[in-house]
């Protein structure tokens, strides 16, 4: 009966996959219209829609085991995780976002009321609100360090932690405006003031390049429905060992404890010493799914050789608007070029019906903080920018 309902393939097409051709054609999104919003969300890959059917398929008919597949793949990811990012395994921790890694470290970190944490006036809300709400339970003090249009100079970094006293920096790797912070200066100048540095990576995993040892980061969270290409409700979080004795966890679950599955009414508040230790007890085992199959495609092709990709992409936009009515408003030094370019129409103003003629062109770009926003992912190919060239090039203003 089983066989019979199920069409299980257990060939991955990941395997297939020797460059970003081969890799453009696991994407159907590019069939349907020209998709360059990944910094918003991103679609799944055919590799992904295969093991989740499959998985979804076998559960739904078969007596398959839950539990001992959620710790089996949530062992592989974590490996996985560890290894696009230059971690250890054991420092991984499973989220279901960005914003519950954020959470885990503001809640936990032993901070004492009036001592200081630092962000940007123009970090997504979900940094902010992290400390806010510990402004409101703990009393905990917050400052904003100045940014022009998301762009945050390293002087004011270390002259707003300096005269605070801070204690954590919480900023994103790369802003949403496209900024891309330099995490190894920035961590120095946190070490020489003694402050934690917290990063925000959601708009960055699987796109821009980074190791969170060599930059020396003390907590790092993502998560998946961005650049990462998985199902939404799943991210995982990275904790530097040097840091996890200042680090409560504050959300206990059983699988968080060292416990007895023989004694389950053994009750001993004897926390893991890896990463579980701060995770739920049941993760979301469809995001576990999709967020695997998109990490083999980044280890695969390589995160250095996908940013490359999505840099000559931009270089190929610039070079065919150069003399156009756009201009282009990203910071383009090599340190601080992302993988997201902001751009704008000659009249700023305009930006929005700018976005809304595009979309009627059935090319989708962001529209943020009064800005457009090209974030191409290694699914996109110069064919995709020259249609987007082509349509800019005729839009005359409303």
């Amino acid at each position: 009966m089983l066989t019979n309902q199920m069409e299980i393939s257990s060939e991955s097409l990941i395997d297939s996959v020797n460059s970003f051709e081969d890799a453009r054609k696991l994407f159907p999104v590019t069939d349907s219209c020209t998709y360059l919003d990944s910094a918003h969300y991103s679609q799944y890959s055919l590799e992904t829609r295969r093991r989740l059917k499959n998985f979804i398929d076998e559960f739904t008919f078969s007596n398959k085991n839950l539990s001992l597949f959620n710790y089996r793949i949530a062992e592989t990811v974590k490996e996985k995780c560890a290894e696009l990012i230059g971690a250890e395994p054991n420092d991984i921790i499973i989220t279901g976002s960005t914003t519950h890694g954020l959470n885990i470290f503001a809640n936990g970190i032993k901070l004492n009321s009036g001592d200081c944490v630092v962000f940007a006036d123009s970090e997504f809300p979900s940094v902010v609100y992290a400390w806010m709400n510990q402004e409101r339970l703990k009393g905990i003090k917050t400052e904003m360090i100045p940014s022009v249009n998301g762009k945050i100079l390293e002087d004011d970094i270390r002259n707003t932690i300096a005269a605070n006293k801070a204690k954590v920096l919480a900023i994103s790797s790369v802003e949403f405006l496209g900024f891309r912070n330099d995490l190894n200066s920035i961590s120095r100048i946190c070490k020489e003031n003694d402050c934690m540095l917290v990063v925000d990576a959601i708009q960055s995993t699987g796109a821009c390049p980074v190791n969170v040892r060599e930059s020396n980061i003390d907590f790092f969270a993502t998560g998946g429905q961005k650049w990462m290409m998985s199902p939404s409700g799943i991210g995982f979080a990275y904790i530097n060992p040097a840091i996890k004795h200042l680090v409560e966890p504050t959300y206990v679950a059983t699988s968080s404890i060292e416990y007895d599955f023989k004694n389950f009414l053994n009750y001993k508040l004897n926390f893991r010493k890896d990463g579980a230790a701060y995770e739920n007890s049941t993760p979301n085992t469809l995001g576990l799914i999709g967020m695997e199959s998109s990490i083999e495609l980044f280890l695969k092709l390589g995160v250095d050789n996908i940013f490359k990709h999505i840099l000559g992409l931009q270089d190929l936009f610039m070079s065919e608007m150069e003399d156009s009515d756009f201009v282009i408003d990203s910071d383009l030094t090599p340190e601080h070029r992302s993988n997201i370019l902001i751009f704008s129409y000659k009249e700023g103003s305009q930006n929005e019906a700018v976005q809304k003629y595009l979309e009627n062109e059935n090319i989708f770009v962001a529209l943020r903080e009064g800005f457009l926003r090209l974030a191409a992912h290694l699914f996109n190919n110069e064919d995709d920018i020259l249609k987007l060239c082509i349509a800019l090039k005729k839009f005359k203003g409303q």
